[in-house]
């Protein structure tokens, strides 16, 4: 008997079906990934495991006894535990209360007993090497460390499944690393891993089968060991996908921005140290580094989302120029992709159109009125440029998988027809067609003059989109190398404040 099975499994949204008649068995103490493109249905699909969608049609069963969650916490009572792609953490909250919430910790007089939270919550994040403590707001953590106690939260609860939905889209080597042990032991303590992500090497190292999904269909379910990566990326997908951007050679020879030995601190603290480069028109620099190294923080000083104090000589179109503030900054075409969509990023109750728009409203209106079909055709034009695939321009954007949601925001900054983009893992969550098409549409952007601050936490894809690479380790600049003369290995070797 199987310990997971669904059958027929359809789900709609607005009259839409997203799910079709999805059946499979899963068996007790694997590690399943579950892959498909941005839209397939795997979120959907999990979060009708997990209670977060009771509305559906078929049947899951566990232990062959069907079952039909109402929410999450009867999920959990039975044993299935979900880590999601988009941190599902409390800001106001700190990290041993967000860890226990729901299922708190009582003394016999009905009193939260605090003092076991934080114990028990120390013991389940000494393995983590945790460098904060446990009484520290979520808000106050890099979202590289969120990402931590969202699944030291998951892996608390003890669960007999456990869904990992892109757990490793904020992490280190080392933490990734980290947490294939742990759900190693999970795995041979018996524990059935349900493991969502797009990253190939992710899925060959740990996985045991694999079960694909496109356009809400079920392909099939295949033993690791028996297929290839250009196997699954073409079940995925229904067609080859390119493995290079052609990277095109378009740097132009004027200087776009310039740092000479930046150093930022933030009360009293430093965080930038000695930051040096020249980034021209047509070039793409990317920024390697560790968790902590900064990376993230270049580029939203850079932006002006900090009010620090600095030193150092910043210059922009060979001017001199202050990073006082996001909005300075766009006025000097200088826009900013964040990492975090769901709390920097989408305005989830507003539209498609709206998210998009909502840059340029001025140039829009008149006398204070937008005009409402100047708005629609220009965010049209864009959302059909990036390839936006959604029902309605005006649907919600909280609707579209987690891809899609990106390209919105690409289509809202892109709007304003900036010179200086900067993208903080502008591919982070996102399945290999939509990469593939943000690899494009970056060099479709080189093409015309624009430079580009790229960060990611992937060093291959730093290689293989980047003209040069500045590698950070703890805040400071380690080296800067040109992309066609270095390798993984020397960018590693960087990152981790040594000569390589």
């Amino acid at each position: 008997m199987s310990l997971l099975e669904f059958q027929k499994i359809s789900k709609s949204f607005s009259g839409v079906e997203v799910l079709h008649n999805i059946s499979f068995q899963l068996e007790k103490g694997n590690v399943i990934a579950l892959i498909g493109e941005n839209g397939a249905g795997k979120s959907t699909l999990m979060k009708i495991l997990c209670g977060i969608l009771d509305d559906y049609q078929g049947k899951v069963l566990i232990n062959g006894n069907e079952v039909r969650f109402n929410n999450p916490r009867e999920a959990e009572k039975a044993g299935i535990a979900i880590i999601h792609q988009e941190l599902n953490l409390v800001n106001d909250l700190n990290v041993a209360e967000n860890i226990y919430l729901g299922h708190e910790p009582v003394s016999r007089f009905g009193f939260v007993n605090f003092d076991k939270i934080y114990s028990e919550t120390k013991k389940l994040l000494t393995e983590f090497d945790f460098p904060f403590s446990v009484k520290t707001k979520v808000r106050d953590l890099p979202i590289g460390w969120q990402q931590m106690v969202e699944i030291a939260k998951a892996l608390g609860i003890k669960a007999e499944i456990i869904v990992m939905d892109e757990p490793t889209s904020a992490l280190s080597e080392s933490e990734i690393q980290f947490l294939f042990k742990q759900i190693k032991l999970l795995k041979e303590s018996g524990k059935t891993i349900i493991y969502i992500s797009h990253r190939m090497k992710e899925i060959f190292e740990i996985a045991d089968e694999v079960v694909v999904l496109r356009d809400g269909k079920y392909i099939g379910k295949y033993n690791i060991h028996e297929v290839d990566q250009n196997f699954l990326v073409q079940k995925m997908v229904g067609k080859e996908i390119k493995t290079s951007p052609n990277k095109s050679k378009l740097i132009q020879k004027e200087q776009l921005l310039s740092l000479k030995s930046v150093i930022v601190n933030d009360n009293k603290k430093r965080f930038l140290t000695d930051i040096s480069f020249e980034l021209k028109r047509g070039e793409v620099i990317g920024i390697a580094g560790l968790l902590g190294a900064g990376r993230t923080e270049l580029l939203k000083f850079l932006y002006g989302s900090y009010q620090q104090n600095y030193a150092g000589e910043i210059e922009f179109q060979n001017k001199r120029f202050i990073p006082s503030s996001p909005s300075r900054s766009i006025q000097n075409r200088i826009v900013y992709l964040s990492e975090d969509r769901k709390n920097e990023g989408i305005f989830p109750e507003l539209s498609n159109l709206k998210n998009s728009s909502i840059s340029v409203l001025p140039s829009l209106s008149s006398f204070g009125f937008i005009k409402s079909e100047l708005e629609l055709d220009t965010v049209t034009t864009m959302t059909d440029e990036l390839n936006v695939r959604m029902e309605s321009i005006h649907q919600h954007i909280s609707h579209l998988s987690g891809g899609n949601q990106q390209k919105v925001l690409l289509s809202r900054v892109l709007l304003i027809k900036p010179d200086l983009l900067l993208l903080d893992e502008p591919t982070r969550g996102i399945d290999v067609g939509a990469k593939q098409e943000i690899y494009d549409l970056i060099e479709k952007l080189k093409a015309e003059g624009m430079g580009i601050l790229f960060t990611s936490s992937e060093i291959p894809e730093l290689l293989l989109v980047s003209d040069r690479i500045l590698v950070l380790s703890e805040g400071k600049h380690t080296a800067l190398l040109d992309t066609n003369q270095t390798d993984s290995r020397e960018i590693l070797q960087y990152a981790c404040g040594g000569a390589a």
